[in-house]
C-alpha cells in the first residue's frame, strides 16, 4: 500500500532518485514530454540539496517556503511527489506554485487526483487563494487532470523549450481557491492514496 509522507531533510537523497527516474520517463515509450530536462540531467547535487533543505523549514507564510511530500510504496522508495512553493517576494505569498509527478507504474491509479486534492487541501488551511503551475503542452493527460479540478489556462509561452531538436510549448495554468484563513493553520492531513477499488 502507498502512503503520503511530509518529506523532511534526510529524504532528499531518495527524493531526487525519484525525481530522476521520473524525468527519464518523459517522451519515452509513447509518454508526452512532462519535463524540459533532458540530458540525463541529476537532481541529486549539492546545490539543489541546500535549497530544498533550507526552504522546507522555512514557516509558511514566510517569503520562499517549500513543502514537500512523497508517495512511498511498500519498499519505501518515494513513487510520486508533490511540492508547494512560494514565491521569495513578500508581496506574492497570497500565492504558491505547484509541482507533481508519478513514475508511470502509478498512472491512472487514482494517485494523481489525490496528491491535487491534497494540495489545494493545505492550501486552503493556510490561507492561500490562488496555486499556480506550469505544464508543457503536449502533457494533455495531465492537462485534462487539472482542468477537472478547477485549474484554468492563465498564459501560454510558445517555443518555450528545445527538446531534443523540438520546439514545446509552456502552458500556465492557475485555481483561484475559497480560501478559510487559518494562521499558523497545521497542515491537512494526507488523503488516502489507496484507489477506491483496493480499499478493504
Amino acid at each position: 500500500m502507498q502512503t503520503l509522507k511530509q518529506l523532511d531533510a534526510t529524504d532528499f537523497g531518495e527524493w531526487a532518485r525519484h525525481v530522476n527516474r521520473q524525468n527519464a520517463e518523459s517522451g519515452h515509450d509513447g509518454r508526452p514530454l512532462f519535463s524540459p530536462l533532458t540530458g540525463g540531467a541529476d537532481y541529486a547535487t549539492s546545490e539543489r540539496r541546500a535549497r530544498f533543505e533550507t526552504s522546507i523549514v522555512i514557516p509558511v507564510g514566510t517569503a520562499g517556503w517549500m513543502r514537500c511530500w512523497g508517495l512511498v510504496d511498500d519498499q519505501g522508495a518515494i513513487v510520486g511527489h508533490l511540492d508547494v512553493s512560494a514565491s521569495t517576494i513578500v508581496s506574492e505569498q497570497h500565492r504558491v506554485s505547484l509541482g507533481i509527478g508519478l513514475e508511470s507504474a502509478y498512472y491512472r491509479q487514482g494517485f494523481g487526483r489525490a496528491l491535487m486534492n491534497h494540495a489545494i487541501g493545505f492550501a486552503q488551511d493556510h490561507g492561500i487563494e490562488w496555486i499556480d503551475l506550469q505544464v508543457l503542452a503536449e502533457n494533455t493527460p495531465a492537462m485534462a487532470l487539472y482542468k477537472s479540478m478547477g485549474f484554468i489556462e492563465s498564459g501560454h509561452r510558445a517555443d518555450r523549450f528545445r527538446i531534443n531538436g523540438r520546439s514545446v510549448d509552456d502552458v500556465m495554468m492557475t485555481l483561484k481557491l475559497s480560501t478559510r484563513p487559518v494562521p499558523n493553520a497545521p497542515a491537512a492531513q494526507p488523503p488516502d492514496p489507496t484507489p477506491r477499488s483496493q480499499r478493504s
